[in-house]
């Protein structure tokens, strides 16, 4: 069972690290242009709106540690 326990130690460790927003906020841009696109709201559109909010976290996070690093 430790090997279970450290190997989803290492997997968060890994995966969210310190930047948990950089783990959550495209899986959120995924479910959210998921959503979209079974609205019936043109794939490139939602291309489109999925990169921006991809970029949009990545920006969001470098600020808050911009931020926190005063």
């Amino acid at each position: 069972m430790t090997y279970l326990r450290q190997f989803g130690a290492f997997l968060y460790d890994f995966l969210v690290g310190d930047a948990w927003e950089l783990f959550v906020g495209p899986i959120v841009a995924l479910i959210a242009a998921w959503g979209l696109v079974r609205a019936g709201v043109d794939g490139g559109t939602v291309g489109l709106l999925l990169a921006i909010a991809v970029v949009g976290v990545g920006a969001a996070s470098v600020v808050t540690a911009l931020r926190h690093a005063d």
